[in-house]
């Protein structure tokens, strides 16, 4: 069966899918995910509504994710002035990839328990706390005068910068509903790209302060990063709303529409929104749920260590750039990196597809690194870097999307989203050692673990893409209505993706 044949998330009837044969299905499968909603809530109202979330809620997002991602990764940019020398790191050790990685250790343990209770708590509120303590944190590691100050302040970084990013990709799903949600995560997730390009940029303004009031580069990089996140928390509360019923910003109607929009998708109902033990157990008990975190692992492993080495792995190349152009030159790549990744999450919405974008970047990656771990000449290695952040952030991006939507109780869609994020981030901690300084400047070893990894993730990604497609096969064929006997309309909704009339999102 063709992919247009399967649309993803559709919401048909028993009878239309038993029709198999009937060569109008495929249209019908086409047009239910739609008309659905469109019966209840008329596409420019709707279209109406997501304008005013927009510019209320994806800015201030987005700009707490971008202080997140640089307060975390602000110390490759550090190194080139004179961390490791003002600590006391012995010049050749592992002791900086050590600091690097230590981070996510408690980044790892503390994601998945801020995920479940997030919910139960004032979702702004929560996001604020977290803000203003990672700040506070990131703030005072410009004071650390030797390595052990240093590790201390980056597993503290780790305990409050954990509820964030898996937060937020749940609090996006409580306002934006499956059609719309993968453009508002890019947005979202596409700002560590944008932190990557900044952070260059600001290491290469603020250098020209080492010296400046008897303090080296690194420290004024880190402080001047630190600052603005500590404010930022003081605003959040009364910029980002609790939930769709307490918007203030919007109208009565606009939030009966809102919640409305919700639970007119398969498998959305009110009950189906609420933590529930025996969802909690089942995402634990679901193959996909660790396909989908094996996968998130390979692919922010090779995120995370290409993030903070980037401008080592430029200086490297033997172009003879003073450490300020190397940080200029990490600008470009970042945002070529966004603006791929942007584009394809637009596609992505339009389409209802998934999976083609985390195999399709993965792909793009090994690309990337096969031009690196060729070595012929700045040029080539330069465009290899290039590749490689077009990949990047559209691979892992996507993939965040694609085990919400095709999870559409929130106790499962909380605990497998969380797994993905905790063993995706869990790469972290192993990541900066794939570029070891005894592996300088060619850093052959980390280029082909990164091929390694990108390579299994391209296996547990098609894997999954293929098992979706099946079983929506099985649904369209009516092999599944045996779910739906004895079952009254509502029961039948609660099936969550076990209903027949929900299709995976391929």
């Amino acid at each position: 069966m063709m992919d247009s044949e399967i649309q993803a998330s559709g919401h048909t009837t028993p009878d239309e899918k038993r029709s198999g044969s009937n060569p109008s299905v495929p249209e019908k499968i086409e047009q239910a995910d739609d008309a659905r909603v469109l019966r209840s809530v008329d596409a420019e109202t709707e279209k109406r509504l997501l304008r005013k979330l927009d510019m209320r809620i994806i800015p201030m997002i987005c700009w707490i994710y971008l202080m997140n991602f640089m307060d975390r990764v602000n110390i490759g940019n550090a190194r080139l002035y004179g961390l490791e020398e003002d600590l006391g790191m012995p010049i050749g050790s592992n002791q900086y990839q050590l600091a690097v990685g230590i981070l996510f250790v408690t980044y790892c343990l503390f994601e998945t328990p801020s995920n479940l209770i997030i919910k139960r708590l004032k979702p702004a509120r929560y996001l604020a706390g977290l803000v203003f303590f990672w700040g506070l944190v990131a703030t005072f590691t410009a004071f650390c005068n030797n390595f052990a100050a240093l590790v201390a302040c980056r597993l503290l970084l780790g305990v409050f910068e954990a509820g964030l990013f898996p937060g937020v990709i749940l609090y996006l799903s409580m306002f934006y509903n499956k059609r719309n949600v993968s453009l508002r995560n890019a947005c979202f997730y596409g700002t560590s790209a944008i932190a990557g390009a900044l952070g260059g940029l600001v290491a290469y303004a603020i250098g020209e302060l080492d010296g400046a009031a008897g303090w080296r580069g690194w420290r004024w990089i880190i402080l001047i990063n630190g600052i603005p996140t500590v404010l930022t928390a003081l605003v959040v509360p009364f910029v980002l709303p609790n939930s769709p019923e307490t918007a203030g910003f919007l109208t009565e109607e606009d939030r009966r529409n809102l919640v409305l929009l919700r639970e007119l998708e398969v498998g959305q109902t009110k009950a189906a929104q609420l933590l529930h033990k025996d969802d909690v157990k089942a995402g634990a008990l679901d193959w996909k749920t660790w396909a989908f975190a094996i996968g998130q692992f390979c692919g922010l492993g090779m995120l995370y260590s290409f993030s903070v080495f980037l401008p080592t792995i430029i200086f490297e190349m033997g172009a003879g750039w003073s450490r300020q152009v190397v940080q200029a030159l990490t600008i470009p790549v970042y945002f070529l990196g966004f603006a791929v990744y942007v584009v394809c999450a637009w596609y992505s919405d339009k389409t209802q597809k998934r999976g083609y974008f985390c195999i399709g970047g993965f792909l793009t990656c090994i690309v990337g690194y096969i031009f690196l771990i060729a070595n012929q000449g700045v040029g080539l290695s330069f465009a290899g870097c290039f590749i490689v952040a077009m990949g990047l952030w559209t691979s892992t991006g996507t993939a965040f999307s694609w085990i919400g939507v095709n999870n559409p109780r929130y106790g499962k869609r909380a605990f497998a989203s969380g797994m993905q994020i905790t063993i995706g981030n869990a790469a972290g901690v192993s990541a900066p050692f794939l570029f070891s300084n005894a592996d300088a400047p060619t850093y052959y070893p980390g280029y082909g673990a990164s091929i390694g990894l990108l390579v299994l993730g391209v296996t547990l990604y098609t894997s999954l893409h293929f098992w979706y497609r099946n079983q929506n096969k099985r649904k369209l064929e009516g092999k599944e209505d045996y779910r739906m006997e004895g079952l009254s309309e509502e029961e039948i909704n609660e099936l969550g993706e076990h209903n027949p009339r929900y299709l995976y999102t391929l």
